[in-house]
């Protein structure tokens, strides 16, 4: 188990209190904002526009700050929830979140998961000291890691080639695992989505196989900016990615272990013959950056290494790397425009990378 003293599920105290446990107040004003309702006679909650996704990730942080209350401050669960959160509290929580070694990343998160359910609690009382304890924290903010060490895409596309050639070159279960995940980096470095629609790949539902070749796309329930997402597979990922589906993962897929269960579809397949997690790739992807580079990067790095990518190869078209990366704004009316923008940003993002490979 990694992380140290307080890495994952060696500190109780950092735990998500579920909302089953949560104080009844706070648990009925939640699933009151989350009802679905109607708008014509006031029954929609104010969080029934948002994601399931984004209720769930603040759920987990409210969860996370009442846990904190439990550990140190368990008469304050009393309280009445407008009450309790008071701005001497949650600078006592952020203080501990930082004893524990959380980042800066991760402490504005929770401030700003904490603010989403204080204003369901009450929605007409001023919380501006929350985020004016998270201006402090920013003001402050040091980078965990030096975004000067991330690799560009060029160099990670030619780390996942270069694990494919080498698992060519062995047999049997650590051959499948090496091309499996030189094929996650390479595909990362050629269409850098989400930690989340990585994991998620089905084929053909979000892979599927046209006459041009493979077509990678998510609909909008399945994007974090819910607004569709589709790309053309670069060709030079379309032998091992036949490769894979005829060798290695029907391979992967004859395999049993301690957590065998059915994939169900899905693309990317364990050592145990199940679907991968998010965690799961997550950890090989750090593993197999850390072997070659000596420094490991996160599946979020390899999102700031094509727009970093782009900024340096072609400074003039940087705007493109908005569409690449999913980070649109446009309203849904311009759809088929949002669409357009997105098949020429990546076939120009693929275009930068080879140029960069073959100058070398």
């Amino acid at each position: 188990m990694s992380g140290g003293l307080y890495g994952r599920g060696k500190a109780p105290e950092r735990a998500c209190l579920k909302l089953a446990f949560w104080p009844p107040e706070d648990r009925r004003l939640w699933e009151l904002a989350r009802e679905p309702g109607d708008y014509f006679d006031d029954t929609r909650g104010a969080r029934a526009n948002h994601s399931h996704k984004s209720n769930e990730k603040a759920e987990k942080g409210y969860g996370r700050f009442l846990t904190d209350l439990n550990y140190h401050d368990r008469d304050a669960l009393k309280l009445p929830p407008d009450e309790r959160i008071t701005p001497e509290r949650v600078k006592a929580y952020i203080a501990r979140l930082q004893e524990i070694g959380n980042s800066t990343q991760t402490l504005l998160a929770r401030l700003q998961e904490l603010l989403e359910l204080a204003k369901v609690m009450a929605p007409s009382k001023d919380w501006s000291f929350i985020n004016d304890r998270a201006s402090r924290i920013r003001a402050q903010h040091k980078p965990v890691r030096n975004k000067k060490d991330i690799k560009l895409s060029d160099e990670l596309l030619a780390l996942g080639l270069k694990l494919m050639a080498q698992a060519n070159e062995i047999k049997g279960l650590d051959a499948s695992i090496m091309f499996r995940d030189g094929l996650i980096i390479a595909f990362l470095a050629l269409v850098p989505v989400r930690r989340r629609n990585l994991a998620d790949l089905i084929l053909n539902e979000n892979l599927v196989a046209i006459d041009s070749g493979w077509l990678i796309l998510f609909d909008e329930t399945e994007t974090k900016t819910r607004e569709m997402y589709e790309v053309l597979l670069p060709a030079i990922l379309d032998e091992p990615l036949q490769t894979y589906l005829k060798v290695h993962r029907p391979y992967l897929l004859t395999r049993d272990g301690r957590w065998t269960s059915d994939p169900k579809g899905a693309f990317w397949i364990s050592k145990d013959a199940s679907a991968m997690t998010q965690m799961a790739i997550y950890d090989r992807v750090r593993a197999r950056t850390k072997d070659e580079f000596g420094k490991s990067m996160s599946i979020h790095a390899f999102r700031y290494a094509a727009a970093t990518t782009l900024a340096i190869a072609d400074p003039k078209h940087v705007r493109i790397a908005a569409p690449l990366l999913g980070h649109r704004t446009f309203s849904t009316t311009e759809i088929y425009y949002q669409q357009a923008q997105t098949l020429e940003a990546h076939r120009d993002y693929v275009k930068t990378i080879f140029e960069r490979k073959n100058a070398k």
